[in-house]
């Protein structure tokens, strides 16, 4: 009885682990005189985009970062190979690109770097075990 136990814990395992989503947390710097400008174009235009190749945005945040204004989201993904197809599949948007083109010619920088974080959780984060 127990080596079967043990054997559907090393089956069970594997699949609770890639059950779990992965959650992107990503950071950008705003040029400080054209935050409003950078919002509408998120607001208005990328989130529209980013739905129609899978994206999920979670929650979205003004931050103050050392260098100045900053804006941060949380994204949703099934998976690390989800996340990698929806950002290709995005950037090779040709809406997407003549959007980023027509704001830097109308607007110049509107954003500086781009901080990333790729999350998975801990096997004993809240968010796993409140499933």
């Amino acid at each position: 009885m127990l080596r079967l136990l043990a054997a559907l814990a090393l089956l069970l395992t594997p699949i609770a682990a890639t059950a779990a989503p992965v959650h992107q947390l990503r950071i950008y710097e705003l040029n400080p005189a054209k935050t409003e400008v950078f919002h509408t174009r998120f607001r208005d235009q990328a989130t529209r985009i980013m739905a129609r190749h899978g994206f999920r945005i979670l929650a979205m945040w003004d931050a103050k970062g050392e260098a100045g204004p900053q804006f941060v989201y949380l994204l949703e993904w099934p998976d690390e190979a989800a996340m990698k197809a929806g950002w290709a599949s995005f950037m090779a948007d040709k809406e997407w690109s003549d959007i980023k083109a027509a704001t830097r010619e109308r607007h110049g920088a509107i954003m500086g770097g781009i901080d990333e974080k790729i999350l998975h959780p801990t096997p004993y984060s809240p968010a796993l075990t409140s499933r």
